[in-house]
């Protein structure tokens, strides 16, 4: 698998890591069963750490990682990007939130603020909710409409993915 990264200051002493995992022909047809007409889209998971987990992380990196996705998105005109909001332990101020759905208020609201952006460049997206009950998290796809007939296969790897780890 290859991939793509960064790593984003937030200008306070912290930074996120945000790697794009893009999978091989291999995996894209016998994984995903990408029809052969479809061959050629790259597909790759979006995946962000923060690097020091014991600190604050400044917003500037958020709206510096929502540019740099752009970017790729731009860079790779045939991709097809996924995420799927971590369930790890996250201490917030929020109480009676779980950690996925305090990640997943957080990045709908700079997918909000980016949507004129991705809709300037023909970026849509669909939102997944993957996991058994009691054990959810919450996905996205952001494709082009080009790549829309396969997008059921990415959801429901990303479906099965989330099943098996």
């Amino acid at each position: 698998m290859e991939s793509v990264e960064t790593l984003i200051p937030d200008n306070e002493g912290n930074h996120l890591v945000v790697v794009l995992n893009f999978y091989d022909e291999e995996q894209k047809s016998d994984t995903f069963q990408i029809p052969s007409e479809f061959a050629d889209v790259d597909i790759a998971d979006i995946e962000i750490e923060k690097l020091c987990l014991d600190k604050p992380l400044g917003l500037s990196a958020f709206n510096k990682m929502c540019r740099w996705l752009l970017d790729k998105f731009i860079q790779f005109p045939n991709a097809v990007f996924s995420f799927i909001c971590s369930t790890d332990p996250l201490d917030t101020n929020h109480s009676g939130i779980t950690p996925e759905q305090y990640r997943w208020n957080l990045f709908e609201s700079f997918y909000l603020r980016n949507i004129n952006r991705l809709n300037k460049f023909g970026i849509e997206s669909k939102d997944i909710i993957v996991g058994p009950e009691g054990y959810q998290s919450f996905a996205r796809v952001f494709y082009r409409t080009a790549h829309a007939p396969i997008i059921h296969l990415v959801i429901a790897h990303l479906e099965n993915k989330y099943h098996l780890e």
